[in-house]
């Protein structure tokens, strides 16, 4: 039991730090001494920084779909609402950003595991947010004149633009201000 909850607070630590800091930004010892560990003992759990971040990532992705049910009885513009309200939760816990954001200007430098379940993870968010779009579209609350696929790419583009303005200027309440423009411009009364 304990080696489990080791590697619980070892994933737990990667990803705050990874929220916090970016993918450069940290490093197996500071994983240790935050937990409170030797550093050697994390590679009991992981044997890199990279299969670390898979392993945030699978688990971001199976929060993600955990967060997707409990708001799916809510109507199409409250579950776009409350997306917004998550990356407002980051920001106000130390200035973290979605592991996604925290990882994309490492991209270069990253294997292609953590490429794929990157992608992997956006592709599944996008599908999901496309869907709550239609949704939205056939109830008449969403504008219908355009595709759900591009109001999902607009939304998207603007909750990772406000993450990182939040954190620049010390604001978690522009990611709140952001969803409000953004519901605007996609609700039928701004054709």
């Amino acid at each position: 039991m304990k080696a489990l909850d080791t590697k619980s607070k070892v994933l737990k630590e990667g990803r705050s730090l990874l929220q916090r800091y970016g993918y450069n930004g940290f490093s197996f010892q500071d994983i240790a001494d935050a937990i409170g560990i030797k550093k050697p003992s994390l590679y009991d759990h992981y044997s890199s920084k990279d299969e670390l971040i898979v392993a945030i990532l699978e688990e971001y992705d199976r929060l993600f779909v955990a967060w997707t049910q409990k708001v799916d009885a809510l109507p199409p513009k409250e579950k776009i609402r409350q997306v917004f309200h998550v990356f407002y939760s980051f920001s106000c816990d130390s200035k973290k950003v979605c592991p996604v954001l925290a990882l994309i200007t490492d991209l270069k430098v990253l294997s292609k595991p953590v490429q794929t379940a990157m992608k992997s993870f956006i592709d599944k968010w996008l599908t999901w947010l496309s869907a709550v779009i239609e949704e939205g579209q056939k109830s008449k609350s969403i504008r219908s004149d355009l595709k759900p696929d591009a109001l999902s790419q607009m939304i998207y583009s603007q909750i990772m633009g406000a993450q990182l303005q939040a954190k620049i200027k010390n604001n978690p309440d522009i990611i709140l201000e952001s969803a409000s423009g953004a519901l605007a411009l996609i609700s039928c009364e701004s054709k």
